[in-house]
Formats: structure tokens, sequence, C-alpha cells
């Protein structure tokens, strides 16, 4: 009885004693629920159903809190395994001096209580605390209406409590079957032991090579299709696990390499140097490529939602080059007259002003392209080489663009939104026509080069027979003209609204509409979408950062109780204190920042990829890419530095306890 009443002091004892290992650990966690508390406290909040254009920040919110629940599962049971893995010693220990295994898991229950007390408690006050604050953060980075209506959220608060109380329970239960497995002789040397290399280590190191080279490959030649996705996520896994292999194999192998070479080993720098890398190298495997792939996490999230914010204006101005757009076909109930008295009308009554207004008519059809030849597209599967082309007349170019250009028989301009055509004719069927010019500006739809995703061909053509004509080799040949109005409107936000209702009013009815394209609110929707990434990426770079933050501390105390034995024997063989400090930081500054090094070149394999993806929400600006993804790379190599020097204190500090 004495011991049961004995067990929850344990417990806190316990903690409190190691505090160096428990308390960064709690801090994480609290850091953990107060994210896990706002995103759930945001997505179910009554006010975001209320707000404009915020239906993509909704669910944003969602795959946010998702990926956060993913992410923090192994991460926390990551660092669950090096806690326990500590106490192993202290808990080999109460077996001998006469504690069951049974008051053994009921002392880990109190310490797993005490623990989630700690965390929930903290990140939920921190939640409460902050939560309205990033609240009004979030809306001023989608540019929604401020509102300060946000109130605290008891179903976040349930869903927060019981995911943690999962984890907590998954953490005990770990913990309890290595305790019940394990005999006292067992869990006071497994407190020493380090990760386990490979067996078959050629094999596996071989093994990372070609799956990171694969995982490379992928990267490096994937395009935007159908299956950019799929292969984006194949190249992940494949650059995930081959970095994992690497790490425990690869490295390993290159230094036994240098260890074969006994000119270069049996020089006493290296001796010492590559003798201790060896050592390190296979008890720090798997935690150095999780620092690894952590830090590429973070540089390419805050590359990719830093590109995609900074670039938002490009975005806009691509994709929604007119506040208005509408397409219809020539009928009873409108035309191009009756349809220029109803702008002026609507736009008087929302006191709005209707300016840089084009209209044209064109015809448009899907085609498959081979080259410089479209012909028409067969059956109602997804095709890769399916591009839309729309004809215009010569006459109709001329207006619109106050020209005076003049084509001969079987001559076409030729404009393309994405990478220049690049050809000097232009076949349609078996019908061949002459690219008289390429254009490479117009004023009705804009141009970027490296857009490959979702592109228009427009064809200038010498009259409208010749546009039925090539309709009916590369399109539908009793498809008939559509006409078109583009323009912008200047005034009050509101009065645009007004405007914008009045006009959707007006066509509700009209069946000769093709199209109402309303760019003011496009560009709404896609600046609240692209807020709500910046807010996403800020907040899951900060959590990758944590994770591999703490996985470093981790590591460095590993570090720091291996090493400070080693101290005494290298000073025994004749080394002087100078030396064996010189080799020592050696050995850890090569072992810490090779994954930096590592996550700088998946970056940099990668960097076609993120081009691609980024390319399918219309961020075409390479050159801006290129500059964030350098900035946010040196930015995040100061942070890593500066992590490095922050842990190597506990470091250095555990080493002096001995020495």
């Amino acid at each position: 009885m004495n011991k049961m009443f004995l067990l929850p002091k344990l417990a806190f004892v316990g903690i409190k004693k190691n505090g160096i290992t428990y308390f960064p650990y709690m801090l994480a966690g609290i850091f953990s629920v107060f994210v896990f508390f706002v995103f759930s406290s945001i997505m179910n909040n009554e006010l975001m159903k209320k707000l404009p254009h915020s239906a993509y920040l909704v669910v944003l919110m969602g795959i946010g809190l998702f990926l956060l629940g993913v992410i923090l599962v192994p991460f926390l049971l990551y660092s669950n395994s090096f806690l326990i893995k500590r106490r192993k010693l202290e808990l080999g220990l109460y077996s001998i001096l006469g504690l069951e295994k049974k008051h053994i898991a009921i002392m880990m229950f109190f310490e797993t209580m005490y623990i989630f007390l700690v965390i929930f408690t903290g990140g939920i006050i921190l939640g409460v605390v902050f939560s309205k604050l990033l609240f009004l953060v979030l809306l001023n980075l989608t540019r929604l209406p401020v509102d300060t209506g946000f109130t605290f959220s008891f179903v976040a608060l349930k869903i927060s409590f019981y995911y943690f109380v999962g984890i907590s329970l998954l953490n005990l239960i770990v913990n309890l079957v290595q305790v019940f497995k394990s005999n006292p002789n067992d869990l006071m040397k497994g407190a020493k032991s380090g990760e386990k290399p490979p067996k078959r280590l050629w094999i596996s190191a071989l093994l990372g090579i070609v799956l990171l080279a694969a995982g490379y490959y992928i990267a490096i030649v994937s395009k935007v299709d159908s299956g950019i996705f799929t292969d984006f996520l194949l190249a992940v896994a494949l650059v995930v696990l081959g970095t994992h292999f690497f790490f425990k194999a690869g490295i390993l192998a290159l230094l036994r390499i240098l260890k074969e070479n006994r000119n270069f080993y049996y020089r006493k720098a290296n001796y010492t140097t590559i003798s201790g890398m060896l050592y390190r190298m296979k008890k720090s495997a798997a935690s150095l490529a999780n620092i690894c792939i952590f830090s590429t996490m973070t540089i390419i999230t805050l590359l990719c939602t830093a590109a995609l914010w900074f670039g938002t204006s490009g975005v806009l101005d691509f994709q929604y080059p007119f506040d208005f757009r509408i397409d219809y076909r020539t009928g009873a109930s409108i035309d191009r007259n009756r349809l220029d008295s109803m702008l002026s009308q609507l736009s008087g009554e929302a006191h709005v002003n209707v300016y840089d207004k084009i209209s044209y008519a064109y015809m448009d059809t899907n085609a498959l392209k081979t080259d410089n030849k479209f012909v028409k597209k067969s059956g109602n599967g997804f095709q890769s080489n399916v591009e839309t082309i729309k004809l215009i007349t010569l006459q109709e170019y001329n207006q619109m663009e106050r020209q005076n250009v003049e084509l001969g028989e079987n001559e076409v301009l030729v404009y393309s939104t994405g990478a220049d055509f690049g050809f000097s004719s232009v076949l349609f069927g078996s019908d061949t026509y002459t690219v008289k010019k390429e254009l490479t500006q117009t004023n009705f739809d804009r141009k970027s080069s490296v857009a490959r995703f979702g592109q228009d061909y427009y064809f200038i053509v010498k009259d409208q027979n010749t546009a039925k004509k090539i309709m009916a080799e590369a399109g539908n040949p009793e498809k008939d003209f559509t006409d078109s109005i583009a323009f912008q409107v200047n005034g009050e936000d509101k009065n645009k609204k007004e405007f914008a209702n009045l006009l959707s009013g007006w066509f509700k009815d009209k069946k000769e509409v093709v199209l109402l394209k309303n760019g003011i609110a496009g560009r709404g929707e896609t600046v609240s979408m692209n807020g709500g990434l910046l807010f996403l990426g800020i907040f899951f770079g900060i959590i990758f950062s944590m994770c591999l933050l703490l996985i470093m501390y981790y590591k460095q105390i590993t570090e720091g109780f291996d090493d400070r034995d080693k101290f005494n024997i290298m000073q025994k063989v004749g080394m002087s204190d100078a030396e064996v400090k010189g080799t020592i930081k050696r050995q850890i500054l090569l072992v810490f920042f090779l994954p930096l090094v590592f996550a700088v070149l998946h970056t940099l394999a990668g960097f076609g990829m993120i081009t691609e993806l980024l390319g399918v929400l219309f961020l075409y600006n390479r050159t801006l890419i290129i500059v964030t993804g350098v900035v946010v790379s040196c930015i995040f190599a100061v942070l890593y530095g500066l992590s490095y020097i922050f842990t190597s204190k506990v470091y250095y500090s555990i080493v002096r306890q001995m020495n």
C-alpha cells in the first residue's frame, strides 16, 4: 500500500529529475496543442461560413488540421521513444530495488497523466489567449472583412482533447510494452544502446542511392499532366526512403571505403575523425535522416507558400485580365448593341465606370496537337495533348487591336497564352497555313511563356469562311461564332459588388449566355486561397522547425552522454585536451550539418517539380520562385546554424559534468 502512495510522487520526481529531456518535450507538446486547437477553432467557427470568399479557407483549414494530425503522431511517438530510452537505466534500478512491473506501469501512468495535463492545459491557455489574434491575422492575409466576433469553440476543445488523449495513451502503451517485455538487465543496457546499422550494408547503401536517384529523376522530368500529383507523391516517398537508407548505410559505406585507404586513414586527424564518424553514424543515422527530411519539408513549405504569396499579383493579372467577361451567342434577346446599352444602364445604377472595353467574335474547339498539327479530338477520355484553339477573323482583330494587318490566302497570325507556338506553318487536318507572324502581346488575353497548363492558341484568320473551314478539319463543323465582351470597372468595392449582382440578375434567364466571368470575385477567392496557404505554410514551417529542433536537441544530449567518457579515453592515449576537443567538434559539425546539405540537394532536385506544381496555381514567374528559394534556403541555413549553436550548449554542459 505504501508503494501505491509513493508512485505518484516518484512519477513527479522522475519528470523533475529528467527535466533536461522532459521540459523541451513538454514545450513542444504545448505548442502542438496550441496549433491544433487554433486550426480546429478557425475551422469550426460559425463566422467562417458567413464571410465572403471563405469557402476555400474552410477547406484549407480542414486539410491543414488533417495534415497536422498526421504529422504530430509520428513526431510525438519519436520524441517519446527518446524519453523512455533515457529513463531505462532508472527504471531498471527501480526493478532491482524492489518495484514490480505493475508498480512501474502505475508510475508511468501518472507520468503520462502529468505530462498530458501540462501540455494540454498550457496549449489550450495559449490557444484561448492568441486564437482571436491569429484569426485576425488570417483575415488580414486573406483580405477578408475583419470581424472581431471570433468566439471560444467547445467543439475545437473536444476534438483537441480526444486527439491528445489518444496520443498520450498510445505513448503509454508503447512504453509499457517495452517495460513488460524486458528484464532489469535489458532495461539498464537499453539506456546505452544506439541505432543498429543495417546487416547488409552494401546492399542497403546501393538501395539508398537507387531510391534517391529514382526520386530525383521523377522530380526533374515530371511535367504538368494528369499524373503530376501521383508523380509528386511517388518522388517524395522515394526520396524519404532513399534518405533513410543512405544515412543508415550509404555514409557508413563511404566511411569504410576511406578507412580502407591506408595512406588517407592513418593520418592523425583523419584517423580519429573517420573512426569517430563511423561510431556516430552507426548510432545516429535514423535521427539525422529525420532531421534532413524535416529540414527539406520546412524549406519547400516556406518556399512554395512565400512564392505564391509574393507572386499573387502576377497570378491575378494572368488569370483575371479583366474585371468582367461575358461570352454569348447573338440571338433574339441579346446582341452587341443591346449589350452596350445594358452595360451603360447598369453601371449608372451601380455608380461605377466601365472602361477598357473590348468586343470580338471567336470560334473555339479542343483539338489534338502534335507539333504544328491540329486534328479532331477522338473520344471523350483524357488525352494529354489536347489543346484549346480559338479562331478570330482579321477584321475583328484589327478593330480590337487598332491595327491594319493584312493576310493573304492560307495565312494566319498565331498567339499562344503559354509557350510560343514556334512553327512557320500550321496544319489543321490536311490543310496547311503559313504563320505570317507569331504575336507576343494582345489586348484580349495575357501570355506567360512558361505556362504549360491550360494554355490557349489563338489563330487570326482571313475571314469567317476560313474559320469555318478550319473548324471542319479540326473541330465541330456545326459550331458557330461566340461573341465576347470584356471590360474593367472603376468604383468603390460595394458599388462593384452591386454592379456584379445587377449583371448576374440581367443574364439570369438568357440562354444565349455561354460564360459570365466575374474577375473581381475570382481575384478575391484567389487572394483568400493564397493567404490561407501562406498562413498554413508559416505554421507548418514552424511545426517542422520545432520537430527538427527537438530531434537535434535530443541528438546533442545523446552525443554528450556518449562523448563525456571518450574525453578521458582519448586523453589517456596521448591526445592533448585541445586535440580531443578539436576532433570531437569536427565530428559533431560534420554529423549535424550533413542533413542540411542533403536538404538543400533535395530542394534543388525537386525545384522543377515545385515550379510545375506552382504553375497549376498559375504562378509562372520562375525568377520569383528562384529568388524566393534562395532567400528561404539562406534564412533556414542561418536558423539551422543558430539551432546547432543553441543545442550544442547542452552537449558541452553534459560533457563538462565529468571532465
